[in-house]
């Protein structure tokens, strides 16, 4: 429904300290390194203030296996086999290079001499167990699906196939891993890159369960570990010198202040509290009226698209022509504009702009605004003007402030346009996707971030049928499952 054109941050480039660190830093001739042996610019600030502060959620839990996507407002503590620049492109993490002749049989050759925060050593064979984690049904990781395309990953975790050592990822030795897919997977490299596609420490979850991850039983293996969670209040996180990548910190400390995402306000900023922070669009133009704030700012694109979805397997939402009545009555370019002053698109498909995939209004003609043709669909499914029409929760995962303003637009413009009564229900994060994924929604508003450059991370993952669709909605239909 709408996409987002842009996410804006303020942020100070010269970190004030909050608090000091260990004077860690060595002085060399001509060169300035860090703790952890990291060459810093010559003008960069002292080691007592290479800090930076940013507020976050506070996660219900760091197992990447368990919850992968509550640590992706933080500095992750977990150094996948890839990671992705700031073009989406993979480049080396764990691995140092990996390769392929026939895009089915891929090998990794993974950094020699990595080590877990702890000292211990790391090795292909880490991985090898953190992918059967992640596979094994008992584990009920949502995300499973997501490594479907390796081999018999989907049979294992349908229970189709008990022994793990069917699964196509084997080590070679302590620095080689191989991956084996169904078919041709070009998209592997992103795939191997994702946010629980990392290695968790196999004496740690063995010994601790559930509270590996606790302070003081967590074990990292990125180039930033975990020092401090005071839960409730901040999390803090510092170089971790056993760590021997690409990716060495800068920075001497990370600061988590945790903040409620629906609480979003630059005031912490402000105050100076934070380096760093979202900027909601209700604080824009207050913030480019500041000549200080407004050189602060920094705009990037997002790659999320907002969309709304239905209950189409039981009335009302179970007839096309009131999905189509409903899409048809609300203006998005009125929200993208007017509302969301510019920090938005218009969307008429799933694919965000970056995407070479992506349509831009190609199908503008099958669901834009025309109140006219959302009128006569309504009679035609027997709610003229609405009389009949059950009144309907619209539900929201604990909107910020510009999420609850196109909420109330939404609400509008059904009441406008097809004379439905329609109710906001706000809920925060873990209500709403428990209800989500219990299909409890008759109708519902919500964003989805691509993974990855490719329309499966898309589309398979929210519209294919399950297992291999994560089953966010019930709507499925074969013939887009075949394509």
């Amino acid at each position: 429904m709408l996409k987002a054109a842009c996410t804006a941050l303020i942020c100070c480039l010269l970190f004030s300290a909050c608090e000091q660190v260990d004077q860690t830093m060595q002085q060399t001739i001509g060169k300035r390194i860090n703790s952890v042996g990291k060459v810093l610019p010559a003008d960069a600030a002292d080691a007592g203030q290479q800090i930076i502060r940013f507020m976050s959620p506070e996660p219900r839990s760091l197992d990447p296996s368990i919850y992968p996507y509550d640590t992706e407002a933080t500095i992750f503590p977990f150094e996948p086999l890839l990671v992705k620049d700031e073009s989406w492109t993979p480049v080396p993490a764990a691995a140092n290079r990996w390769e392929t002749e026939d895009g089915i049989t891929w090998t990794f050759y993974l950094r020699p001499g990595m080590r877990w925060s702890d000292g211990s050593p790391l090795t292909a064979y880490d991985f090898v167990y953190s992918y059967r984690r992640i596979l094994n049904p008992q584990s009920q990781n949502i995300y499973a699906f997501f490594y479907f395309d390796i081999k018999n990953a989907e049979a294992i975790v349908k229970g189709e196939i008990d022994d793990m050592d069917a699964l196509g990822i084997r080590a070679v030795n302590d620095t080689t891993l191989v991956i084996e897919t169904e078919k041709p997977a070009p998209y592997l490299p992103h795939i191997v890159s994702f946010a629980d596609a990392v290695p968790v420490p196999q004496r740690q979850v063995e010994k601790y369960g559930r509270k590996w991850t606790d302070p003081e039983n967590i074990v990292t293996n990125s180039g930033f570990t975990v020092s401090e969670w005071v839960q409730g209040s901040h999390m803090t996180l510092v170089p971790d010198p056993f760590y021997n990548g690409p990716h060495k910190p800068y920075l001497e400390k990370v600061i988590h202040p945790f903040q409620d995402a629906s609480a979003a306000t630059i005031l912490p900023y402000e105050s100076d509290e934070v380096d760093i922070v979202g900027v909601d669009v209700t604080d824009l133009e207050r913030i480019q009226r500041d000549p200080a704030l407004k050189d602060e700012l920094v705009r990037f694109h997002a790659m999320n698209t907002w969309y709304m979805f239905f209950r189409t397997q039981q009335p009302p939402f179970n007839d096309v022509r009131v999905r189509e009545a409903v899409s048809r009555s609300l203006d998005r370019e009125n929200m993208a504009s007017a509302i969301l002053r510019g920090g938005a698109i218009p969307a008429y498909s799933m694919i965000p702009p970056g995407f070479k995939e992506y349509e831009g209004s190609a199908h503008e003609s099958y669901q834009g605004f025309s109140p006219d043709r959302a009128g006569a669909l309504m009679r035609e499914a027997g709610y003229p003007n609405g009389r009949g029409f059950p009144k309907q929760e619209l539900w929201m995962r604990a909107p910020n402030p510009s999420q609850r303003m196109v909420g109330v637009a939404i609400q509008s413009m059904l009441k406008q346009h097809l004379g439905i009564n329609v109710e906001i229900r706000s809920a925060d994060r873990s209500m709403y996707m428990d209800n989500l994924y219990k299909w409890n929604m008759n109708l519902g508003f919500i964003a989805f971030g691509a993974d990855f450059l490719d329309p499966r991370s898309i589309l398979d993952m929210i519209w294919h049928a399950q297992p291999r669709g994560v089953g966010r909605q019930d709507w499925t239909n074969p013939v887009f499952d075949r394509l």
